[in-house]
């Protein structure tokens, strides 16, 4: 299935913005490993703009300590 030009746009905007929070945490991608997250090549996708299920956002919210809201929050 391909992804809309609208949908794309929001996941690289959510990529950034996981981005943004780990590197305020002071954390490269490899640290990220050391924070519970089980692969930091496929946390680099996520920040590029793939796209991801809803088990995958949960994960991301438990590692870097937000809230779902605070990652979709347009």
């Amino acid at each position: 299935m391909k992804i809309e030009a609208k949908q794309q746009k929001k996941l690289k905007k959510f990529g950034l913005k996981v981005r943004e929070i780990r590197q305020k945490k002071g954390w490269t991608l490899e640290e990220t490993e050391e924070h519970g997250w089980p692969n930091w090549r496929h946390l680099q996708k996520i920040e590029a703009g793939k796209n991801i299920t809803l088990a995958t956002l949960f994960k991301i919210c438990d590692v870097l300590g937000v809230s779902s809201s605070e990652l979709l929050d347009e």
